[in-house]
């Protein structure tokens, strides 16, 4: 039966017009009274159910036609709304680094992040920048915020760098407050520490950023902020808990410090050195 429905749904005119012929020929051989009742009957039971139910096909049609058009139009506008949104993050971290940048010493150049080390502790990331723009082997990179890692390696147009995150990463780090040098460790990524010694005074709060004495990082860059403190199983050594001042789980863009390492100069200058021996 569903069938026949359909059919006649869907060539409702033209049965319209079979019916209605059919009906007015039956109806053309009848007497008065008897067209007269036929008339009301077909108008009360066939044709005014009918044409009732053809406008609330219709009507249902208009309805999904309607729902699908604003579905697709809401779709769009989700897209456009979030496309927005994402811009105006970006033009903030922008800002941000571009205040930073405004304020530093040292030439910096600024790259976007294009991939990363694809594991769950990934240690690093490869940059948009390389040789072309004058970026060497070992050069710093920082964000906004402090210390993100080096570069490790240089190509024309990408470069490699080696994050704070990865525990063969280690520098030498001081306290802001007390002047005491210790360097920066991490075991697996993500808990970064310093070893010291127990009488060293150390508080929850003090800021930590490089010595400047590893040749690399120039002194004064923020690295992280104490978090916590803990005894050693050496009673003459204690741990100092040290939180990133970098969210590596969200680097997006970085800045290269245009600095070469402090010991390739002094290499440099040892290569240039004659030495005479005595007659």
């Amino acid at each position: 039966m569903q069938w026949i429905f359909e059919l006649v749904v869907k060539y409702r005119v033209l049965c319209s017009l079979l019916f209605t012929s059919f009906v007015s020929l039956w109806m053309i051989f009848s007497s008065s009274e008897r067209q007269a009742a036929t008339t009301r009957f077909l108008t009360a039971s066939v044709f005014y159910p009918l044409q009732l139910t053809f406008n609330q096909i219709t009507l249902i049609e208009d309805v999904f036609s309607e729902n699908r058009r604003l579905k697709m139009h809401n779709a769009q506008l989700s897209m456009k709304i979030s496309a927005l949104q994402e811009q105006t993050a970006e033009n903030q971290r922008l800002r941000e680094m571009l205040d930073f940048s405004k304020d530093w010493p040292y030439e910096l150049i600024p790259a976007r992040v294009v991939a990363r080390d694809p594991s769950l502790a990934y240690r690093s990331v490869v940059i948009n920048a390389g040789k072309k723009d004058s970026i060497l082997n070992f050069m710093p990179v920082v964000t906004e915020r402090g210390v993100a890692g080096k570069v490790v390696q240089s190509l024309n147009g990408i470069s490699l760098v080696q994050l704070l995150k990865d525990p063969s990463n280690r520098i030498s780090v001081l306290s802001r407050r007390n002047r005491t040098v210790a360097i920066l460790e991490t075991d697996d990524g993500q808990h970064f520490f310093m070893r010291v010694r127990s009488h060293e005074d150390f508080q929850i709060g003090d800021t930590i950023v490089t010595s400047g004495l590893g040749g690399i990082y120039p002194r004064g860059l923020e690295v992280g902020i104490v978090k916590d403190i803990k005894a050693g199983s050496d009673p003459l050594f204690k741990r100092v808990f040290i939180r990133p001042a970098v969210d590596f789980e969200h680097l997006e863009e970085l800045f290269v410090i245009r600095l070469s390492p402090q010991w390739a100069s002094f290499l440099s200058e040892m290569d240039s050195i004659e030495f005479n021996g005595n007659d």
